[in-house]
């Protein structure tokens, strides 16, 4: 008993949710059909859904008719809340887009009002400063410190005959501009007297021009963008480029600076060169004369030439003897004129007799 009460409980706390669940789904289906029908009566689409609704109303009661359970209240068909649904959201986008176009039309009027309020505000700055120029600091009176009522006089009398000028200038521009409407009426006029006047399939076709223009110029933008990138990273390859050729340029101003000193101790080479073969010409010249002097003349044997080297060391041997030799004869003959004149005066000889010198066989 107790499970069966528990299953019981639960299929009702079931129930229960479902019915909570078709009661917000009517509330919200009862919501946006209020709206619908406001919308429709702002609209005056009032009879048109009234007749709509009666000729449903009727097929539903014959249907009622054939069914054996009664309802209490007439539920719309899934065709109609469709349709419903679809009209108001056309009637949500009709209002957006006129919210958007009219938004726009208030930007665009606050943007015009900003923009006449910045040329104003720069007219009023420039009056001011030209004011203090030409009138406070110009027109002073150095001896008074007082200003010109002259000069102020002028002043405004130049502005107020700018401001003349000026709208001239926009009368004429308001006329011009008369004229062009007044123009674009009659061919406006004379289109629809032709018939030419565009209908909503036109509009809908401008619309998908329109879009199919604006695709081409986001393309044609994206294109740009790309370009517009690729410009840079050339202008970036080029800067680097102008460095390097900077470079290179200074590098080969060098390199012709080292090329011309080269070239001047290549010239100078050439002469040592020159020179130095003529030096050799001479040389060869000389040589080939005293080698063909050379074989004219006798040449010792190699025998004989190693007898008179032996012969010449002996003989400077010889030489060397007879020179000590000579140097002690002198040495004695000396020590002996002194030991005989000394006798001479003691034995009453002459001091101009001297003994004779020693002959080569007694000195050896």
């Amino acid at each position: 008993m107790a499970e069966s009460a528990e299953q019981a409980l639960d299929e009702q706390a079931a129930a229960l949710q479902q019915l909570r669940r078709d009661n917000e789904q009517v509330e919200r289906e009862n919501q946006l059909l209020e709206a619908f029908l406001a919308k429709a009566q702002q609209q005056g689409l009032t009879a048109q859904l009234d007749q709509q609704t009666t000729k449903k109303l009727r097929g539903a009661r014959r249907k009622k008719e054939t069914e054996t359970r009664v309802d209490t209240f007439q539920r719309l068909t899934d065709d109609e809340k469709g349709d419903i649904v679809s009209q108001a959201i056309e009637a949500l986008q009709t209002e957006i887009e006129q919210l958007r176009s009219s938004g726009d039309k208030d930007v665009d009027d606050i943007r015009t009002l900003m923009e006449e309020v910045d040329l104003r505000i720069a007219e009023t700055k420039k009056d001011t400063y030209e004011f203090k120029r030409d009138v406070i600091i110009g027109g002073e009176d150095p001896r008074t410190g007082k200003t010109n009522a002259e000069k102020v006089i002028r002043f405004l009398e130049d502005k107020v005959h700018g401001k003349e000028v000026l709208v001239e200038k926009l009368a004429l521009k308001n006329t011009t501009y008369r004229t062009a409407i007044q123009k674009l009426e009659a061919q406006l006029a004379h289109k629809e007297e032709m018939g030419e006047v565009l209908h909503l399939v036109d509009f809908d076709q401008l619309k998908i021009e329109n879009q199919q223009y604006l695709e081409r110029i986001d393309a044609k933008n994206r294109e740009l963008l790309q370009l517009k990138l690729s410009t840079g990273r050339t202008v970036q390859v080029l800067n680097d480029v102008k460095g390097r050729m900077a470079s290179l340029t200074a590098e080969g101003a060098q390199l012709r600076l080292a090329i011309a000193e080269k070239q001047r101790e290549l010239d100078s080479f050439e002469a040592d060169f020159q020179k130095t073969a003529g030096q050799s010409a001479t040389v060869a010249a000389s040589y080939k004369r005293l080698q063909a002097q050379m074989k004219g003349a006798e040449q010792p044997q190699i025998l004989e030439y190693i007898k008179l080297k032996a012969q010449v060391a002996e003989l400077q041997k010889e030489a060397a003897d007879w020179q000590r030799k000579v140097e002690v004869a002198s040495g004695t003959a000396s020590g002996r004129a002194g030991s005989s004149a000394s006798g001479r005066l003691g034995s009453g000889k002459r001091p101009g007799h001297t003994s004779p010198l020693p002959t080569k066989a007694a000195l050896k």
